[in-house]
C-alpha cells in the first residue's frame, strides 16, 4: 500500500514553476466563488420550490432537526481538520489518526442524537421531530467516512476538485428534495433529501482524492492536534451560540410555525454572507498560514480580499432590503409573506456577518485561533441577553434586531485586526467604497423598476429589478476596473482567466 506521503504528495507540494500566492489565492477564490455560486443556486432552486410546496410549520420541524443536529456536532467537534490545515510541516502521518477520531465521532454522535430526540421533542413540544431526527441520525454516522485526505483541497489552494465534490452531493440532495416533496408534500421530503446526500459524498471524497486512510490511532498525534484545535472547539461552541440561539429561542417562544419563517427569512438573507463566509474561510486561511508572521504581506492580501468582499456583500444587502417584498411573495408565495420585515432586518445583520468573515481566517491562519474565540462569545452574549424580551416584544422581528445587535458588537475588535495586518482605517474604507457605490446604483435600478412597472406581479418584478441592477453594476464594475485597475472587476478578470487556464 502506498504511504500518506507518496498518495497526498502530489497534492501537498506545489513545483517551482505554479504561480505566487496571490495568484494561487485569487484561482481558488475564482474555483470556490464558483463553486459556491452553483451550489447556492441549487439550494436558491430547491428553497423556492419546497417553499411552495411545504408548509412554514413544515420548515420549522425541520429546523429543530438541524438544530439538534448542529449542537451536538458542535459540542463534539475536533478541530483536527483545521489544525491539519494551518500546520506549515508535513501533515500525512496524521491523517489516519485523524480519520479514525472522525469515524469514533460519527457513531457517538448519531448514538447521542437517536438517544436525545424524546429529550429535543420535549424542549420544543413538538413530538414529530422524534423520528425526524432519529431517521437524520444516519446520515450524520455514514458522514464519518469522508476521506480524511479532502483537506488538502482547501490546504493548498486546489478547489476545483473541492468545487466538483461539494456541487455533486448538493445536486442530490435538490433532485432527491424537490421529487420526494412533490410526492409526499411533508417535512419528510426535507429529511429524505438530507439522507440522500450523505452517502454520495463520503463515496465521491475516495473518488476525486488518491489518499485511502487506515483505522489508526496514536494517542500523541491526537492530543498535538488537540492542542489546537481546542480553540477551534471553544469557537465553534459559541458560533452555535451565535448563530443558533435565536432560532431556539424562538422556536421555544412562537413554535415550529413562527421558526418556519425565520428560517426562510435568515436562509436567504444569510445566502451572500453564508458564500462569502466559506469564500473568506476556505481560501484565506490557507493563505494567511503560508504568509505567517510578514505584517505588510499580511496587510497588502487582507485589504484586497476585503475589498472583494465589499463589493460583492454591500450591492447584494441593498438588494435584498429593497427586494423583500417581491423576494417573498414572487418566489416564495402568499403564505409567507410574514418573512419580509424579518428578511430586511436580517439582510443588515448578513452584511455585518460578510465584514466580520474576513477577520476569522486571518486570525486563525495567523497563529491567533482564540481571538475568534472571543469575538463569537461577545456575540453570543449579546444573543443570550437580546434575543428572548425581543421575541416576546416584537415576534419574528424582534429576534433578526437581537442578531444585529450581536454582530453589530463585534466590530470593536477590528482594531486588533488593524494590528496583524498594519492597515490603516483609511485603507479599510477605502477598500469599501465601490461597495457604497454599486449598493447605491443598486437602488436606483430597483426603484426605477418599481416606480415604472407598478402593476406588475412580484416575480416579474424580481426578474426585471434583478436584471436592472446586474446591467448597471456590470457596466460599472467594468469601467471603474479599465480606469482604476482595482476593485471586484479586476478580481473577475483574474479569476475569469485563471478558470480558462486552469
Amino acid at each position: 500500500m502506498a504511504t500518506a506521503e507518496t498518495q497526498a504528495g502530489p497534492q501537498a507540494s506545489p513545483s517551482p514553476t505554479e504561480p505566487s500566492l496571490t495568484g494561487r489565492v485569487v484561482k481558488g477564490a475564482a474555483w470556490v466563488f464558483a463553486g459556491k455560486l452553483a451550489g447556492r443556486g441549487m439550494s436558491l432552486v430547491r428553497l423556492v420550490v419546497l417553499a411552495r410546496l411545504l408548509s412554514p410549520e413544515d420548515f420549522g420541524l425541520f429546523g429543530i432537526v438541524m438544530l439538534a443536529i448542529a449542537t451536538l456536532e458542535t459540542f463534539t467537534q475536533t478541530g483536527f481538520n483545521t489544525a491539519l490545515i494551518q500546520r506549515r510541516d508535513n501533515t500525512e502521518d496524521y491523517l489516519d489518526t485523524a480519520w479514525t477520531v472522525q469515524i469514533i465521532r460519527g457513531f457517538v454522535l448519531a448514538g447521542l442524537l437517536y438517544a436525545s430526540a424524546p429529550l429535543v421533542g420535549w424542549f420544543f413540544d413538538e413530538p414529530r421531530a422524534i423520528p425526524l431526527l432519529r431517521v437524520m441520525c444516519i446520515s450524520v454516522a455514514v458522514g464519518g467516512f469522508v476521506n480524511i485526505g479532502t483537506i488538502y483541497f482547501r490546504k493548498e489552494l486546489r478547489f476545483h476538485k473541492q468545487v466538483i465534490w461539494d456541487t455533486a452531493s448538493s445536486f442530490v440532495g435538490l433532485v432527491v428534495g424537490i421529487v420526494l416533496a412533490y410526492q409526499l408534500r411533508s417535512v419528510w421530503a426535507l429529511v429524505w433529501a438530507g439522507l440522500a446526500a450523505a452517502p454520495v459524498r463520503v463515496l465521491l471524497s475516495y473518488a476525486i482524492h488518491p489518499y485511502h486512510p487506515r483505522a489508526r490511532f496514536d494517542a500523541s498525534q491526537a492530543n498535538e492536534l488537540f492542542r489546537f484545535g481546542k480553540w477551534m472547539l471553544g469557537s465553534s461552541v459559541v458560533v452555535l451560540l451565535a448563530t443558533r440561539l435565536d432560532h431556539m429561542m424562538l422556536g421555544k417562544v412562537l413554535g415550529a410555525g413562527a421558526l418556519g419563517i425565520y428560517t426562510i427569512a435568515y436562509t436567504i438573507s444569510n445566502m451572500p454572507a453564508t458564500e462569502i463566509t466559506h469564500l473568506a474561510n476556505a481560501v484565506m486561511m490557507p493563505a494567511y498560514a503560508k504568509i505567517g508572521d510578514d505584517r505588510r504581506r499580511l496587510g497588502n492580501v487582507f485589504l484586497q480580499v476585503f475589498e472583494l468582499v465589499m463589493s460583492l456583500a454591500i450591492p447584494l444587502t441593498a438588494f435584498i432590503i429593497l427586494a423583500a417584498p417581491q423576494i417573498v411573495l414572487g418566489l416564495l408565495g402568499s403564505q409567507w409573506e410574514a418573512a419580509v420585515l424579518p428578511l430586511r432586518i436580517l439582510a443588515l445583520a448578513g452584511l455585518l456577518r460578510s465584514v466580520n468573515a474576513t477577520s476569522g481566517p486571518l486570525f486563525v491562519g495567523s497563529g491567533r485561533p482564540h481571538m475568534a474565540f472571543w469575538i463569537n462569545l461577545s456575540r453570543a452574549a449579546v444573543i443570550a441577553v437580546a434575543t428572548y424580551p425581543l421575541t416576546r416584544l416584537f415576534g419574528v422581528p424582534g429576534a433578526g434586531v437581537a442578531v444585529v445587535l450581536a454582530l453589530g458588537s463585534t466590530l470593536p475588535i477590528w482594531a486588533t485586526v488593524r494590528q496583524i495586518g498594519a492597515v490603516s482605517w483609511g485603507a479599510i474604507l477605502r477598500a469599501m467604497a465601490q461597495g457604497f457605490v454599486l449598493a447605491g446604483l443598486v437602488a436606483v435600478a430597483v426603484l426605477s423598476v418599481r416606480l415604472l412597472l407598478p402593476r406588475v406581479g412580484p416575480l416579474c418584478t424580481l426578474v426585471m429589478q434583478g436584471t436592472a441592477a446586474a446591467m448597471v453594476c456590470g457596466a460599472t464594475v467594468l469601467l471603474t476596473g479599465r480606469w482604476l485597475n482595482r476593485g471586484v472587476s479586476l478580481y473577475a478578470l483574474k479569476a475569469w482567466r485563471s478558470i480558462r487556464t486552469a
